[in-house]
C-alpha cells in the first residue's frame, strides 16, 4: 500500500503542469483564492508567465526614419547661384532625392492662386464632358486630376474651347503663367545637378517629354468609384516634379529605402528627382516620389494642389545632324567669291 501511494504521488508531481491550472473560485469576501492548492497555482503561474529573452537586430526598431526630410533652400539664393545653396541642393539630391525651395516670390504665389481659381471649376464639369478629353484622371479614390499640357494638340485645344467657350482663354493664360514660373525653378535646379554630377553617362540622352501641369482636387473617398485612372509609372518619365500647395500641409517622400513625412509651409515648392536623372548620373542622385497627405477640411481652397512635371530643355538638346550655323562674315565672303566668279565668267564668254 505504501509503495502504491508513493508511486501515485510521484506520478502526480510529474503530470501536474500538463493539465490546465485550477480555476480560482472567489470567496464570499473576495480576499483570496479558494483554489484547492494555492501553492500549485503559484508554481504554475511562475513557469507559464516567464517571458523569454529576445535579441532582435536594430533594423526592426530603428532609432529614426531611414529617410530624412529634404533640405531647405532659399529661392533668391538659388537663382543667384549661392555656393551654400548649390551644396545643399546637391546634398539633398544625393541623400533624399528631393529639396524644398522656400522664399518663393509674390508673382509665383499669385500665379498659383490664379491657376487654382481658374482650374477649380473644371472638376464640376459633367462626366460626359470630361470623358471627351483625355486630360482628367483619378488617383487613390481621393484625388481628381486635370492635366494641362503646355503644347496641347490641335484636337485637344479644339475640344477645350468647345467645352469651355467662355473661360478657356483665361484658363490657358493662368496655366501657362504658373507653368513658366515653375519652369524657371526647374531649370535652375537642373543646371545645378547637371554641373554638380561627378558620374555622368554622356551617351545616355534624356527623352523629350512634354511638360505637364497637374491640378489636383482632394476630397473624401468616392463611395461608388475608387478606380485609379492615372498611370503612376508615367510620373517616373519626368526628370523633375515640383509640388506647391496653398496651405501648410504634410508631405510624404517615398523611396525604396523608406519614407519620410514632414510639414511643408504654404507656397513652398517641393522638388523631387525622377528616374531619368538617376539613370543619367549612374545613381549618384536618387529618385523620390512626393505625395501630399490629405486631411479632410471645410476650406475649399485647401483641397487643391499643383504639380509641375518636366524635363527641362537643357537636358534634351536638339540632335546635331551635322548642320552648323553660318556666320555673317562667312556669308559675306561667299557673296564676294560668287561675284568674282560671275565677273570672270562674263569676261570669258563676252
Amino acid at each position: 500500500m505504501a509503495a502504491a501511494a508513493m508511486l501515485e504521488a510521484e506520478r502526480s508531481r510529474s503530470l501536474r503542469f500538463r493539465a490546465p491550472p485550477p480555476t480560482p473560485i472567489a470567496t464570499g469576501k473576495g480576499l483570496r483564492s479558494s483554489a484547492v492548492d494555492d501553492r500549485l497555482l503559484m508554481e504554475y503561474l511562475e513557469v507559464s508567465l516567464r517571458v523569454p529573452d529576445l535579441s532582435l537586430p536594430d533594423l526592426y526598431f530603428p532609432v529614426q526614419s531611414p529617410l530624412k526630410a529634404p533640405e531647405e533652400v532659399d529661392l533668391p539664393s538659388l537663382l543667384a547661384g549661392d555656393d551654400s545653396a548649390v551644396r545643399r541642393v546637391l546634398s539633398a539630391a544625393a541623400e533624399v532625392g528631393a529639396v524644398r525651395v522656400t522664399g518663393v516670390d509674390a508673382a509665383l504665389i499669385q500665379g498659383a492662386k490664379e491657376a487654382i481659381e481658374a482650374g477649380g471649376s473644371l472638376f464640376a464639369l459633367p462626366e460626359q464632358e470630361k470623358s471627351r478629353v483625355s486630360l482628367f484622371g483619378r488617383r487613390d479614390g481621393v484625388c481628381d486630376e486635370f492635366y494641362w499640357h503646355r503644347l496641347p494638340s490641335p484636337e485637344t485645344e479644339q475640344l477645350l474651347r468647345k467645352i469651355l467657350p467662355d473661360s478657356y482663354r483665361t484658363l490657358r493664360i493662368k496655366m501657362e503663367n504658373i507653368s513658366a514660373r515653375m519652369e524657371t525653378i526647374a531649370e535652375c535646379i537642373t543646371k545645378i545637378l547637371f554641373k554638380g554630377a561627378t558620374s555622368q553617362t554622356t551617351s545616355r540622352r534624356f527623352d523629350i517629354v512634354q511638360p505637364v501641369l497637374c491640378l489636383r482636387k482632394y476630397e473624401s473617398p468616392h463611395q461608388n468609384d475608387t478606380r485609379d485612372l492615372t498611370d503612376a509609372d508615367s510620373l517616373l518619365s519626368y526628370a523633375l516634379c515640383l509640388h506647391i500647395c496653398a496651405h501648410d500641409e504634410n508631405f510624404c517622400i517615398r523611396r525604396p529605402e523608406g519614407s519620410s513625412i514632414f510639414k511643408m509651409s504654404a507656397w513652398d515648392v517641393l522638388v523631387t528627382i525622377g528616374k531619368p536623372f538617376q539613370d543619367w548620373c549612374n545613381g549618384e542622385f536618387k529618385t523620390a516620389l512626393g505625395q501630399r497627405i490629405f486631411r479632410p477640411t471645410d476650406d475649399p481652397t485647401q483641397s487643391f494642389s499643383l504639380e509641375y512635371m518636366c524635363s527641362p530643355q537643357v537636358l534634351s538638346p536638339e540632335p546635331d545632324y551635322g548642320a552648323k550655323p553660318v556666320s555673317l562674315m562667312d556669308q559675306i565672303l561667299v557673296v564676294i567669291v560668287l561675284a568674282i566668279l560671275y565677273k570672270v565668267w562674263l569676261c570669258i564668254f563676252s
